[in-house]
């Protein structure tokens, strides 16, 4: 706890800013959104079958376009790229607010999507926060990546209230109005507050972990490496392409282990009340479970920083899957009420867990000057993952498949995933030979 303390003191200005900008992804996000449904339904004459469908396309469009918005994360400095989200989440908060007609209620949920969404932030407003902590953060990177994840969970906390009791009192629009006028008037300022009082060089072109020593059992792996082998491997200032990236196998080994978590929780999240009526558990019983994921998330996060820094992301990220396992294993064999608790606390460990070890895994194996593209590519590739989960998972409940059978098949995933993921135990020389970046 006392290395935490002095690294939070040493870095108050940066962490400040990336926990402001996790917090600030939740105006995009569903449980936030889902607060305004029944408003938006009455207000355009539309179902809920017919909003289904409008929030899962402009939640697929906005996929498709964060790996290209996201490549500008490692185009220019992250002052302009920051106030940039900023101001684009500050307008679509306006335009729900002004929204006359369906087609620019979908424009506005869109640009809503594409700020923030997902269980940890695949938004540009998450994205920008992590990929800052990854980048400008060297040994201290999984503290600043756990302190940073905080703002989720805080977010998700705090907002709901407030929202709803903000519909209450002046309705939906002014609701909007508000939300487009505190993210332009306090976080906009204090975000850029916080990047000129950080003290490191913010252009991405020039970037380089802080106070990153250069091992010399690393420098010598390099040295006798073949020239081109390394296309900017590692935490130096070098930085593999997206392209690179997907032509590397480590990446595919690793890649069902990263999206199993979003894709599972969310399915099972979203149909929460057919588990509850299955299990014969109570729906206020499953609401007050979802403390135990608040919580356990938030220790886990914490937690697993200082791991990722004592032991490196690649030795820590097959495993972080594996509470998904116990979590099912949990919710198949137990039908006590302690075990609603236990499986929601489970998948909170691993959210916890990968979300503070997959950005710290993606610069240790792929460097940092194109870690914007590579983060908002695996956040389009989350967000497909959640966009699928609710039609698979849907579609077997209404055929009937028991839910052990689904519980089963997760945990076999699981286990696929692990194991393909211990890839990363190999010997570290990258398998792919390119030319260098930059």
């Amino acid at each position: 706890m006392s290395a935490y303390l002095r690294f939070v003191r040493g870095e108050i200005p940066l962490l400040c800013y990336g926990l402001s900008f996790t917090f600030l992804s939740s105006f995009g996000q569903t449980f936030l959104v889902s607060l305004f449904v029944p408003a938006l339904l009455a207000e355009f004459a539309i179902t809920n079958g017919e909003f289904g469908a409008i929030y899962a396309g402009a939640t697929l469009v906005s996929a498709a376009l964060l790996p290209w918005a996201g490549g500008w994360m490692d185009r220019v400095p992250l002052t302009r790229f920051s106030l940039s989200v900023v101001l684009g989440l500050s307008a679509s908060a306006f335009l729900m607010a002004l929204s006359w007609h369906l087609w620019v209620l979908v424009l506005a949920l869109l640009g809503l999507r594409l700020a923030g969404q997902g269980l940890s932030g695949q938004g540009l407003s998450g994205q920008t926060a992590l990929t800052a902590m990854a980048r400008y953060f060297g040994p201290g990177r999984g503290k600043a990546l756990s302190i940073t994840s905080l703002g989720f969970p805080l977010g998700e906390g705090l907002l709901p209230l407030l929202i709803a009791g903000s519909i209450g009192l002046m309705g939906w629009r002014w609701s909007w109005g508000v939300v487009g006028i505190v993210t332009l008037v306090f976080f906009a300022p204090a975000l850029i507050l916080f990047l000129r009082h950080a003290g490191v060089e913010l252009h991405p072109r020039q970037a380089r972990p802080k106070d990153l020593p250069v091992r010399r059992e690393d420098k010598a792996a390099k040295d006798r490496s073949p020239p081109g082998s390394h296309p900017g491997d590692g935490d130096g200032g070098g930085g593999w392409t997206r392209l690179q990236v997907l032509a590397d196998p480590r990446f595919w080994f690793v890649l069902p282990a990263a999206l199993l978590p979003p894709f599972w929780i969310t399915g099972f999240f979203l149909y929460q009340t057919a588990v509850a009526e299955l299990k014969g558990w109570s729906l206020p019983l499953m609401a007050s479970a979802f403390i135990a994921f608040a919580v356990t998330r938030v220790l886990l996060s914490l937690a697993t920083g200082g791991v990722v820094d004592r032991w490196s992301a690649r030795r820590v990220f097959p495993f972080s899957p594996v509470p998904l396992a116990v979590g099912f294993l949990l919710l198949w064999q137990v039908d006590g009420v302690w075990a609603a608790y236990g499986f929601m606390a489970s998948f909170g460990v691993s959210v916890g867990i990968s979300g503070t070890v997959k950005p710290a895994l993606w610069a240790e194996l792929y460097g940092v000057r194109h870690l914007g593209a590579i983060q908002t590519m695996m956040a389009a590739l989350m967000v497909v993952s959640t966009a699928a989960s609710p039609v698979l998972v849907g579609f077997a409940l209404d055929a009937g498949v028991p839910l052990e059978r689904l519980l089963a098949i997760g945990i076999g995933s699981v286990g696929v995933g692990t194991l393909l993921a211990l890839r990363l135990y190999w010997p570290s020389r990258p398998l792919v030979s390119g030319p260098r970046s930059g």
